[in-house]
């Protein structure tokens, strides 16, 4: 891993100070889910039963959330990551494409030691397949970590206010959207896609700060 020396720019130095404030809430997070919190796992039951009840009810709702939550397999973005690195190489953005490279396995390296470790239970009744514990959400750690990435890539490479702001509303949305179809298809508890996030949050820009691949004025 292609790591620069340690010296911190104010595009790392926020960076890494939204990732300290996530970590924080992660773990605040990590240890009321491993407590039972009563409030907290009242609140995913009635919104997880809320969910079932409203994708039963409406099939085109839950075929549409069935063809968002594929997107968010690693079967899928793997693929489109190892092009996006042989792009990268390509034109010699070799920092980015060692981040791109190494920044989703390790993201999901990361969750599972911690899905491990927690072991959570799943909702009773799936919508659609799953596997492994649920806290925090495989799909949902995934697409956030790729449209992160996206992010953080791309921002130099567009020059226009406007396409920035079209790159990160597509990603954004994409990664809200394969988060939302956890929950819809009640694979996830709301907070296993929080606890995605904030994880995504956490490693992301650890991991592009160390590979020198935050955007800003001295890339």
């Amino acid at each position: 891993m292609i790591l620069r020396p340690l010296e911190l720019h104010r595009t790392d130095r926020a960076a890494l100070t939204i990732a300290g404030l996530a970590a924080l809430i992660f773990v605040l997070l990590t240890v009321t889910v491993l407590g039972h919190l009563g409030a907290l796992e009242r609140a995913d039951a009635v919104i997880s039963g809320s969910a079932h009840r409203f994708a039963l009810a409406h099939p085109l709702w839950q075929s549409a959330m069935s063809a968002i939550t594929r997107t968010g397999s690693t079967t899928y973005i793997g693929p489109v990551a190892a092009v996006a690195c042989l792009a990268l190489l390509r034109w010699r953005r070799w920092r980015q494409a060692v981040f791109v490279a190494v920044a989703i396995p390790m993201t999901v390296e990361v969750r599972v030691l911690i899905m491990k470790a927690v072991a959570r239970p799943r909702p009773v009744e799936w919508l659609t397949s799953a596997s492994g514990w649920s806290f925090p959400s495989g799909h949902s750690t995934a697409a956030a970590a790729a449209a992160l990435i996206a992010v953080l890539v791309g921002w130099p490479l567009l020059h226009r206010r406007r396409d920035r702001l079209i790159l990160v509303g597509i990603a954004g949305a994409w990664a809200a959207a394969v988060g939302v179809s956890r929950v819809a298809l009640t694979v996830h508890w709301p907070t296993d896609v929080l606890g995605a996030w904030l994880l995504v949050a956490v490693v992301v820009p650890v991991i592009a700060a160390g590979c020198g691949a935050l955007p800003g004025p001295a890339k």
